[in-house]
């Protein structure tokens, strides 16, 4: 099972932040056992515009903990966040549900959706295979987690689409929300859009 930690960071100097990710933070984060590692910029999300996200994938809880510890005991971190005037505003924890595509792109959207019904893993894998058979045109990849440690967000489903079009991004989501069987899924587990915002890749 892979688990994803998203470390949401509002930074004054967020290049500056960025290149001291992309230069030490992002191999630390592969040293300390994270699978990948990313970091983007929400460019459209209302009160969340400009908050960076930073998510590494992990084969474990217990190895994102220990990551998080032995980063915090590194003193470059303190010295980055101080540098870009830095300040995390939150962490959670999601388990990946599916992946389909590659997962890399410039842009990319995340979709925030609750339910009132949990699917089964088939369903799960049938639904992404479904929704990917209309997405796979218009973007490059698709990945869908659900949270497990997140506050008051925790149960909710999280959808990742990466692309290098914006524009065929929304015209591939337009059609998944207008396919009946999309719409018969969403009633059928009583899922409801909570949120969607646009983001960039910075590493």
């Amino acid at each position: 099972m892979t688990y994803l930690v998203g470390i949401q960071i509002r930074a004054e100097d967020s290049v500056g932040f960025a290149n001291e990710f992309e230069s030490w933070t992002k191999p630390l984060f592969a040293e300390l056992g994270a699978t990948s590692v990313r970091l983007s910029q929400t460019i459209y999300g209302g009160d969340t515009a400009g908050v960076m996200l930073a998510a590494a994938t992990f084969d474990s809880i217990q190895t994102a903990a220990e990551l998080e510890k032995n980063m915090n005991a590194d003193p470059r971190v303190g010295e980055t966040m101080a540098k870009t005037g830095a300040q995390r505003v939150g962490r959670s924890l999601l388990v990946v549900r599916s992946e389909r595509g590659e997962l890399s792109g410039e842009y990319g959207s995340a979709l925030m959706i609750s339910s009132t019904s949990q699917p089964t893993e088939e369903e799960t894998q049938t639904m992404a295979d479904e929704g990917w058979a209309i997405m796979e045109d218009h973007v490059n990849g698709i990945r869908q987690g659900q949270m497990i440690a997140a506050g008051e967000r925790t149960g909710m489903w999280v959808a990742g689409t990466y692309t290098d079009n914006l524009d065929e991004l929304m015209t591939g989501s337009a059609k998944l929300f207008a396919d009946p069987n999309t719409q018969q899924n969403m009633a059928r587990f009583g899922n409801q859009l909570v949120s969607r915002s646009i983001f960039r890749t910075l590493v």
